[in-house]
């Protein structure tokens, strides 16, 4: 390889490693909290964690690696083309095409490479992701139980647990109710019942049996049945052991491999109903290395048009590429998976567009100052973008101007009135006369601009990205169209909630390392203004997208994460919350009361089948159960009547009191229907106020709320996280601001990465107990803020 050859490929490939660890590190993002757990739980071994991160990898670089090659060509020989490296080229004799040997060597060996993770290497990895999956199950079973919440995951039994201690092992209040047991028909196992409940219980996992052994303590097991409502069996016990099955209740591995784990073999001998599913899998593995070689035909002519805007421009046209790329695959794939269209043609669609354009544009290279179709809309924004920049600035009085600056121009610097020498008080930090002015409008003028690029461009990958996760589900249980893209309408809200800060960070980078390179700073602080002040309207933003992060935490987000969980249990096949279902429903009432009941009707306040169970709060023993096989609700009475039923009073073991009726009333049961048509939601789904207040009542109650409080303290925390990181990054800006956008990008990663790490980690020690919450919630905020201010203040104004 010549010397030139050599330096292109540099360039590209330098560029291409760092949109890899950029867009990698996003769609890790979300998985950092969980890894952190496992960490501070000792769950697992190093070893394990280190080979469940590396199993997700295979998966990730499939979709990354082709955004790479992308990135590297657009951004890497879009700087050669605005340092005037492309026409240098041109000018000596050297076609422009040659620029295809390097960047087709890079595009082959990054093809080779995707085509080894999406052939043989992924598969692998997904079926020992699942393996080590199943292993830890056992384990974090007793971590994922919540409390206050019945659990139906386990074979036969619905769990509902008072209190959960911090480390998971310890539960407080057993409540365990199994349906079934030596049975002979469907309708006596509908009939026969047995119910545990217990003080404490130890929880002991057991990963050789793939069982949670329940060691319980002060309890009582109550067995009926109710086709035979006079025989009724009690029997306490001091000490007792119950094991449960949580393998196969969790997950239900199907017997059949799923395509993602399956060969490429095995896919082509498919030929029974899943022939249609294995085809569109075998092109999708194709397709994606043959889009790093469609991405490198693209990204040459694309990216060797002389421009403005280098670096940064680069950025932009590759997010944007991008977007456009998978939003085709995305929508080619999903008609594929309903059979719509052929699978070869739904998958290999964006490619063929995709290269198409390429080839048209090939041609062309050699006319350096044509313009292409693709990048006039580019220099559209870069006109747009700098528009500020086309007419004075003032910062000061009116007899002083600040710097004016053409796109293409050398900046000049104004008279200006310098300030008295030894007077650079605190004072001088805010000169201007006012806020806003031009100066504040060009900064977020640029900042938005580069905010709304970054933030919509990491949003649509990674619904993309969870788009492709979701696939396979969506063909298995013929989930309709209307219904994903539902998922993904309210799945946005949280992804912008969650991105915001680091969209926030990336643009605040970029918008100040691009105006160091080009001098903005310098003509600035030549004419008398400080960068305290330059900061200025970038920390204000920073305040009003941490207030607009708070306002949709406290009014969207409950809803839109409670729909979106609940279309993702549809889509993933998993059954209702049970406080969802229209059988079999179990809800915890007033005064210690459980309801149970095969059918509510909410139009005619009726129940089938219901039972009611009165527990002792100290003991959490049974007091009084009562079954009706009908109850209505009697408005002037404001109480359930019952029909055909019967009471039973218990002190300890021992029955005081038992009797049938055929119409009957309690007063205690007055709870009116419209309490039985509320919804149960977890911390995500309530705003701020809301949680507040059911910590308070649990609290009050006796419970254990750390991890709550730190979910509580986390929804101030995390949004002020963005003018705390606006803050931090505005002294390192000016410190790569040589290396203008790549720089800030590079930089953006590393403290994104430094922060969430942290914060994933704090987060984790909060919710165990060995942070107090405040601390948990608010170090992370702290440290960051501390470094933010004391690298601020050491800024050279």
């Amino acid at each position: 390889m010549r010397l030139i050859d050599r330096y292109i490929f540099r360039e590209v490939f330098s560029h291409a490693l760092l949109g890899l660890a950029v867009f990698t590190f996003v769609f890790f993002v979300p998985q950092l909290v969980r890894l952190m757990e496992l960490v501070v739980r000792h769950s697992a071994s190093a070893g394990t964690m280190l080979l469940l991160f590396l199993c997700t990898l295979p998966g990730v670089l499939t979709f990354t690696v082709p955004m790479a090659v992308l990135v590297g060509v657009l951004i890497g020989l879009g700087r050669m083309s605005a340092d005037s490296e492309v026409i240098a080229l041109h000018t000596v004799g050297i076609g422009l095409r040659r620029l295809l040997i390097p960047v087709g060597v890079l595009a082959l060996g990054t093809a080779a490479t995707t085509l080894a993770m999406t052939s043989w290497l992924g598969p692998a990895a997904v079926a020992k992701f699942r393996d080590i999956e199943d292993q830890l199950r056992t384990t974090q079973a007793s971590f994922q139980v919540q409390p206050r919440v019945f659990d139906e995951r386990f074979p036969r039994f619905v769990l509902y647990v008072q209190d959960v201690e911090a480390a998971g092992t310890r539960w407080k209040g057993i409540f365990l109710a199994e349906s079934g047991g030596p049975i002979n028909s469907a309708q006596d196992k509908q009939d026969r019942a047995r119910l545990t409940l217990a003080e404490s219980a130890i929880v002991i996992a057991d990963r050789a049996e793939g069982k949670l052994q329940f060691h319980l303590r002060n309890g009582a097991t109550h067995e009926y049945n109710r086709s035979e409502p006079d025989r009724y069996s009690v029997s306490t016990f001091g000490e007792s052991d119950l094991p449960i099955t949580v393998t196969d209740a969790t997950y239900q591995r199907p017997s059949k491999l799923a395509n993602a784990e399956r060969s490429a073999r095995e896919l082509l001998a498919e030929t029974g109903d899943g022939q249609w599913d294995a085809r569109v899998e075998l092109h999708r593995r194709l397709a994606f290395p043959a889009a790093c070689l469609v991405f490198a035909l693209l990204g040459v002519p694309v990216g060797a048009r002389p421009r403005r805007g280098g670096r940064a421009m680069g950025f932009v046209l590759t997010l944007l590429l991008i977007i456009g790329y998978y939003l085709l695959f995305v929508t080619g794939a999903g008609m594929a998976r309903r059979g719509a269209i052929p699978p070869g043609m739904g998958i290999w669609a964006a490619n063929f567009l995709a290269g198409l354009i390429g080839l048209v544009l090939l041609p062309r290279m050699e006319q350096v100052r044509a313009e292409s179709i693709l990048t006039r809309w580019a220099e559209t924004f870069a006109d747009w973008r700098r528009s500020a920049g086309s007419r004075p600035v003032h910062a000061g009085p009116a007899s002083s101007a600040m710097p004016v600056r053409k796109p293409g121009s050398v900046v000049s610097i104004a008279p200006r009135v310098a300030a008295p020498p030894g007077r650079r008080t605190s004072a001088g930090i805010f000169r201007a006369a006012g806020f806003p002015l031009l100066v504040d409008l060009y900064i977020l003028r640029n900042f938005f601009a580069y905010f709304t690029a970054t933030l919509l461009g990491f949003i649509l990958l990674l619904e993309a990205f969870t788009f492709f996760e979701l696939l396979e589900d969506i063909a298995r249980h013929n989930i309709p169209a209307l219904v994903v893209a539902n998922y993904f309408v309210f799945l946005t809200p949280h992804l912008i909630y969650l991105l915001l800060p680091l969209a926030a960070l990336v643009a605040t980078l970029i918008t100040l390392a691009t105006m160091a390179k080009n001098n903005e700073i310098t003509a600035f602080k030549a004419s008398g203004v400080s960068l305290y002040r330059l900061a200025l309207p970038l920390l204000v933003a920073g305040l009003l997208l941490a207030f607009a992060m708070i306002a949709l935490d406290d009014t969207t987000l409950p809803y839109t994460n409670q729909r979106q969980d609940a279309l993702r249990n549809q889509i993933k096949g998993r059954p209702a919350q049970t406080f969802f279902q229209p059988r079999r429903q179990w809800i915890f009432g007033e005064g210690g009361k459980i309801y149970n009941y095969d059918l509510f009707d909410p139009d005619r306040n009726f129940f089938g089948g219901l039972n009611v169970l009165e527990l002792d709060p100290a003991s959490f023993q049974l007091r009084r159960r009562v079954y009706a096989a009908r109850a209505r609700w009697s408005e002037p009475a404001k109480t359930w009547i019952l029909e055909e039923g019967w009471v039973r009073d218990f002190q300890g073991p021992n029955v005081t009191r038992y009797f049938p009726f055929v119409a009957f009333n309690l007063e205690e049961l007055r709870e009116p229907p419209g309490y039985f048509k509320r919804e149960v939601r977890q911390y995500y789904q309530l705003n701020w106020g809301e949680l507040h207040r059911y910590i308070g009542e649990l609290q009050q109650a006796g419970f254990d709320v750390t991890r709550l409080s730190v979910q509580w303290h986390r929804k101030i925390a995390f949004p002020l996280l963005t003018p705390i990181i606006i803050l931090l990054a505005v002294p390192f800006a000016f410190l790569v601001g040589t290396r203008g956008a790549l720089g800030g990008i590079v930089l953006a990663v590393s403290i994104a990465i430094a922060y969430w790490a942290t914060s994933a980690l704090f987060e984790a020690m909060g919710g165990v107990g060995q942070l107090p919450p405040v601390l948990a919630a608010w170090a992370p905020d702290t440290i960051f803020a501390f470094l933010g201010v004391y690298f601020f203040l050491k800024m050279p104004t």
